[in-house]
């Protein structure tokens, strides 16, 4: 990048309104396995610092040794929690140590590599501290997109949201209840100018919650390991223990996914988990159809230490 470029996004970024986010706490779960991962965690926590404020963030790393700090300079108000483990990892585990340090009631459970207009997690803090029996609440509208290298590498040079677009046939999706959706299912794993539709119903990369509830459902289930359905069990089971979740919808209101190998191939089948994860769901969803679900979820959701 030539100074001249580089000067004009730092006017860009001087200038550019600020996003206050009530205090909330962001939780990230962290292993950097590669070097794109580690360039996908600093464009992250750059584009959040340049573009929003009234925040702390809270890392989770779990990995042989500590990385994090070769990576990122963190504020003097983040958090960075350090687990040493050569072992398959638990992102529900870390999450649920997040969740007992956290100092904020509102809190935003964000990937490394996830990309979010900073609005809609402003709107969606106002919206989970109104409802106070809320549990979770997705920011997005269910459209999962998938920034390619190419589109991936200028946005981390440009920290600029301008640069992920949504596809065409995109742009006026509102959501789960809109009546184009069954028609876009066909549309996933398309690439569009270098966006690829990764889902159109998701539930991964971000969800945001109310701590005082997550905790009155013991937080996440640390029963899952490594990739597959940790992200659909806690919203599933803390809905079903009475709490409201929900998400936003709108057009425009997607979330982007920045580029990475992760060495494990690109179908669920190939993730070494997947089959026991998905009986782990199972169960708690067999669980939720007994007369006495509510009571039976909870002695389960007791059986892991918050």
């Amino acid at each position: 990048m030539s100074l001249l470029a580089t000067f004009r996004r730092f006017l860009k970024i001087k200038n550019q309104k600020m996003i206050n986010l009530h205090s909330n706490n962001f939780l990230t779960f962290v292993r950097l396995d590669n070097e794109e991962r580690k360039a996908n965690l600093k464009a992250m926590y750059s584009f959040y610092k340049n573009s929003c404020e009234n925040y702390t963030h809270i890392f989770i790393e779990d990995d042989d040794e500590c990385k994090i700090h070769d990576v990122i300079d963190l504020d003097k108000n983040d958090v960075s929690i350090f687990t040493k483990s050569d072992t398959e990892w638990c992102k529900g585990e870390g999450f649920n140590k997040a969740i007992k340090v956290a100092k904020s009631n509102i809190l935003t459970f964000l990937d490394t590599d996830i990309i979010i207009d900073p609005i809609q997690l402003n709107e969606t803090s106002d919206l989970l501290i109104k409802d106070t029996n809320a549990g979770f609440i997705f920011p997005y509208n269910g459209l999962f997109l998938c920034a390619e290298k190419e589109v991936k590498d200028k946005f981390c040079k440009s920290l600029s949201y301008d640069d992920l677009v949504i596809p065409e046939k995109f742009k006026n999706y509102t959501g789960s209840r809109d009546k184009s959706l069954q028609d876009l299912y066909a549309l996933i794993n398309n690439v569009y100018d270098g966006i690829l539709v990764g889902h159109v119903a998701s539930k991964g990369g971000c969800v945001m919650g109310r701590r005082d509830n997550l905790i009155k459902c013991n937080g996440y289930n640390p029963n899952f390991l490594g990739w597959g359905y940790e992200d659909d069990e806690a919203p599933f089971r803390v809905s079903k223990m009475g709490f409201n979740v929900g998400r936003t919808e709108g057009a425009g209101k997607v979330i982007f996914h920045l580029h990475h190998f992760d060495g494990t191939g690109s179908k669920k089948e190939d993730q070494p988990h997947y089959e026991e994860n998905k009986n782990i769901l199972e169960h708690v969803e067999a669980l939720s159809k007994k007369p006495n679900s509510v009571e039976l979820l909870t002695q389960y959701s007791l059986s892991w230490k918050l």
